[in-house]
C-alpha cells in the first residue's frame, strides 16, 4: 500500500512500536478478547483505509442527494444531474 511508508516513518518517529507489539501480544493472550493485529503498521494502514472509505462514502451520499454538490460535468453525468 502507498500509505505504509508514510505510516512507518510516523510510527518510528513517536516510537510506538516499542510499546505496541508487547502490549498487543499480551492482550491477545487474554481469553475471550477480540484479537488485535500486532503489526502496528498494518493495523494503522487498515484503519486509515477504512476511514478513507467512510469519507468517500459520505461524499458520494452528499453528491447523490445534493445537485449543487455535482460541481463537474463528470459528476453530473455519473450522479444524475444534467450536464
Amino acid at each position: 500500500m502507498k500509505f505504509e511508508p508514510i505510516i512507518k516513518v510516523a510510527i518510528e518517529q513517536v516510537k510506538v512500536t516499542a510499546y505496541w507489539n508487547s502490549l498487543v501480544t499480551s492482550y491477545n493472550r487474554i481469553p475471550g478478547v477480540t484479537k488485535q493485529n500486532p503489526d502496528i503498521v498494518d493495523y494503522v494502514n487498515s484503519k486509515a483505509v477504512n476511514g478513507l472509505m467512510i469519507l468517500i462514502s459520505q461524499q458520494e451520499a452528499k453528491i447523490r442527494q445534493d445537485p449543487a454538490a455535482q460541481v463537474t460535468d463528470l459528476l453530473k453525468k455519473v450522479f444524475g444531474g444534467k450536464g
